[in-house]
């Protein structure tokens, strides 16, 4: 029963948000990279909201949960794993060796005809278990990662 079930991430805006309540987060595949192999994670549900008030850095917190295996079942079975083996016991034996490598986001302005992206940092990551347990990764969150946060289209 202590098998992945989601993800605790915290975002904060880099820039000042004029209207952070048109704004929008989409959250896609997030991959660690354990012992030099990739290991990409896939969430059917994203929720969260934002805290902050207009024209300052906000706060974006965000819930990704419903862990979907069947999108990278191939990736698994490349390196010897089954969707049950990704649970605590697995993350928390590798956790020293392994960092946040990427997390695919977009937050944006969803009140513009065109979408306006707006560059984001990664304070906070937490794997969940359906346990209640959890692994904190807010200090293994590669350089990388952010860089790919903080660049906007």
């Amino acid at each position: 029963m202590n098998e992945l079930y989601g993800m605790e991430l915290q975002y904060e805006s880099l820039i000042p948000i004029d209207r952070p309540k048109n704004t929008s987060l989409s959250v896609g595949t997030v991959t660690f990279l354990m012992n030099g192999d990739e290991l990409p994670l896939d969430f059917n549900v994203t929720e969260g909201g934002t805290e902050g008030n207009a024209g300052s850095i906000i706060r974006i917190n965000a819930l990704i949960k419903d862990f979907e295996p069947q999108v990278f079942m191939d990736e698994y079975k490349e390196l010897g794993l089954s969707p049950s083996d990704l649970n605590y016991d697995f993350f928390a034996k590798y956790y020293h060796d392994t960092y946040l490598a990427e997390i695919y986001s977009e937050f944006f302005y969803a009140d513009t005809p065109k979408e306006v992206y707006l560059p984001l940092t990664l304070k906070s990551v937490r794997l969940l278990f359906r346990d209640g347990k959890a692994l904190d990764y807010s200090d293994r969150i590669s350089i990388f990662a952010q860089i790919q946060l903080a660049e906007v289209a």
